[in-house]
């Protein structure tokens, strides 16, 4: 896995696997090494970042509803993405 070779449907894809293992959901979801990349590239990339959020709400629809969304977006920018060291 090479994130930058990702669609966002593939990275949000990804995302919501890996938030849903971490919230218990599922036992399923990325391994630690496809997790780090990723949340480095989101972190040095947020254009992609917005755009994948954009297409992961869209991939949860109505049936999960607000509080699901808003514990997803805190997930995604508090917990999983890392912070792009300075170069």
């Amino acid at each position: 896995m090479h994130p930058p070779d990702l669609t966002p449907v593939e990275i949000a894809d990804l995302l919501d696997a890996a938030y849903r293992q971490d919230r218990g959901l599922t036992h399923d979801g990325p391994d630690l090494t496809v997790r780090l990349e990723l949340a480095d590239y989101l972190g040095c990339h947020p254009e992609v970042q917005s755009e994948t959020w954009n297409v992961w709400q869209e991939l949860m629809g109505d049936e999960e509803g607000d509080v699901l969304e808003d514990d997803a977006a805190f997930w995604l920018d508090v917990e999983f993405v890392e912070p792009c060291p300075d170069s």
